[in-house]
């Protein structure tokens, strides 16, 4: 994902550009026997984010960042902000980006980038950007303030004659899209790129005729696919990725062959597209918080970013996880219209804590088998909007393997898919742990839907 993708997607630009495809590409993993669950690394809370920006922007002398201006970054003022901002980084090893803005007029602009001198690094007055006032992030300035922000990504494998890759291709989606769609046309524009002549190009090739065309195809194919909304090419050179074609080359957002950045452990999910067809979700939480001058006013502020790789592992760990939450006996016991009751609002409750407090959740819902279907028993959120009430019957359907196997063992979707509900169209990826009684005996089951909710 370009920088200035990032930029469009998340509305809070100069905190995400430097960190580019570095926040675009979550984990894929080799996926498990069916019945294993595979711990996964607790995601910070969005409190806990905010915790950990506070913490930062506490450990930066306000005064000597208020002080800098573009060309100080070899000064030991810069140093001693840049190295706290790497050791703290350091110290927290969840935390995959850090850096510091400030406003200069009705803009905002980069100061204190802890990636300056690598490869995407900002310098002081960097990523000059103009924010429309009711942005959410620009809060960061006066309070701590987080957010979660999720985006669908779709990789090709570009292939010479040889069969081998040279490059992988890379869709970003505007709207709803399921995988096998996102993956199909991936596949379809990868297709069709002279692969020898975009081996072939370098560095200051961005006028030439090979360039232009890879470029203009790359446009042609988001045109005639509009819910396209970024479409580029990437290659791996040595231990870095860098782009080769930009679709968006030339405007301001563009990239120019050989931008990248060094490769980490967060990008199985963009390799992958260099060996076959891969989709993913990935989510990123931001967290920022005012930096304060001797006199305690706010002089800018400290902004980090957590991956949140979104996986079947992830999802099926968590309903897992949630399901010791679940009193079995209480469930197994509710009928319609005891959605009053005490047992079924201690089990809503609880699931709607789990919720909020683990950042990518969107529902979290139990359900038991029925005679000839299934029913909803305990919606996180029974009593808003359109949730289900006990009883709401669903009636699978031949697709729903991962779903029916959910009530006898820890299971997953294959992949990410669209769903809508009430007025809500979601991307989801859903995973299912039983739910059992005292004496073991399973009653129904949990879900869990990771991913975001679209704007209307």
């Amino acid at each position: 994902m370009t920088g200035q993708n990032a930029l469009i997607a998340a509305v809070i630009a100069l905190i995400i550009v430097a960190a580019g495809i570095m926040i675009a590409f979550g984990p894929g993993a080799t996926e498990p026997a069916p019945t294993e669950i595979v711990p996964v690394k607790e995601v910070p809370t969005l409190d806990e984010m905010k915790a950990l920006a506070v913490e930062v922007a506490g450990q930066i002398d306000g005064d000597a960042f208020a002080a800098l201006r573009p060309g100080d970054e070899n000064t030991p003022a810069y140093i001693a902000i840049h190295d706290r901002l790497n050791a703290f980084r350091s110290e927290n090893p969840d935390i995959v980006y850090i850096s510091t803005i400030r406003k200069t007029g009705d803009a905002i602009e980069q100061v204190v980038d802890a990636d300056y001198g690598s490869i995407g690094g900002y310098a002081i007055g960097d990523g000059y950007y103009v924010a429309e006032p009711d942005e959410p992030f620009l809060a960061g300035f006066t309070e701590p303030y987080a957010e979660v922000y999720s985006w669908v990504y779709g990789y090709a494998p570009v292939r010479d004659a040889s069969g081998a890759a040279v490059g992988v291709v890379c869709l970003e989606p505007d709207g709803p899209i399921e995988q096998e769609r996102i993956e199909a046309l991936a596949a379809e524009i990868a297709g069709q790129i002279d692969s020898d002549a975009f081996a072939a190009l370098k560095p200051g090739d961005e006028n030439t005729t090979a360039f232009i065309t890879v470029r203009d195809q790359l446009e042609a194919f988001r045109t005639a696919n509009p819910e396209i909304s970024y479409i580029y090419t990437m290659r791996t050179v040595d231990d870095t990725v860098e782009y080769v074609v930009d679709a968006d080359y030339g405007s301001d957002d563009g990239v120019a062959i050989g931008d990248g950045y060094t490769l980490t452990d967060l990008d199985a999910g963009l390799l992958a597209g260099y060996e076959g067809l891969s989709a993913e979700i990935y989510s990123i939480i931001y967290a920022y918080a005012p930096i304060m001058n001797a006199t305690g006013s706010s002089v800018g502020m400290a902004g980090i970013q957590v991956g949140n790789p979104i996986t079947q592992e992830r999802v099926k760990a968590l309903a897992a996880e949630i399901v010791g939450a679940i009193d079995g006996d209480a469930m197994a016991a509710l009928k319609p219209g005891d959605e009053n009751s005490a047992a079924f609002i201690t089990i809503r409750d609880r699931l709607a804590a789990f919720r909020d407090n683990t950042p990518g959740v969107v529902y979290v819902y139990t359900m038991r088998k029925t005679e000839n279907a299934t029913e909803y028993v305990v919606d996180a959120d029974y009593g808003d909007g359109y949730a289900p009430a006990i009883g709401d019957v669903y009636v699978p359907t031949e697709d729903d393997v991962a779903f029916l196997a959910g009530f006898t063992e820890p299971s997953a979707e294959p992949g990410f898919y669209t769903d809508e509900w009430g007025n809500e169209t979601a991307t989801l990826l859903s995973g299912y742990a039983p739910v059992r009684d005292a004496s073991g005996a399973v009653v129904g089951l949990v879900g869990v839907d990771m991913g975001f909710i679209h704007e209307s």
